[in-house]
C-alpha cells in the first residue's frame, strides 16, 4: 500500500496524518514534513497513525528524530490513536516509553 500523508490542524495543534506503510523508501517524505512542522511556533506536533497499516525500522528512527530535536525544543511530538499492531512495535522496541499515545479529542 502507498503511502500519503496530509497535514491538518486541529486547535493549534499540527497533524501529520500518515495512511499505508512507512518505510525506508518514503521516510523522507514523512521526516521533510515534520521537520516542516517544526518551523512552526506551536509547544506539539502530532502524527496520527489511526491509518497507518505499517513502519519499518527507517521509520522509527524518523521518529525518534523528531522526537529527539522537540525535546531539545522543549516541544512535544504526540502520537495519535496508532493501530494495535503499530502499538506493538513501539511496544517491542521500548519506543513506547518516549511517545505519547493521546486521543484527538483530548486536544479539543
Amino acid at each position: 500500500m502507498n503511502m500519503r500523508l496530509r497535514i491538518r490542524k486541529v486547535k493549534l495543534t499540527p497533524v501529520l496524518e500518515v495512511s499505508g506503510e512507512v518505510t525506508c523508501k518514503n521516510i523522507n517524505k514523512i521526516t521533510s514534513k515534520l521537520n516542516a512542522l517544526r518551523k512552526g511556533d506551536s509547544k506539539m506536533i502530532a502524527i496520527d497513525l489511526n491509518r497507518t497499516t505499517f513502519i519499518d525500522s527507517s521509520g522509527l528512527g524518523a521518529l525518534v528524530y523528531i522526537w529527539r530535536i522537540l525535546e531539545e525544543e522543549h516541544r512535544h511530538l504526540v502520537i495519535f490513536n496508532p493501530l494495535d499492531s503499530i502499538r506493538d512495535i513501539f511496544e517491542d522496541t521500548s519506543l513506547n516509553r518516549l511517545f505519547k499515545y493521546i486521543k484527538v479529542d483530548e486536544l479539543i
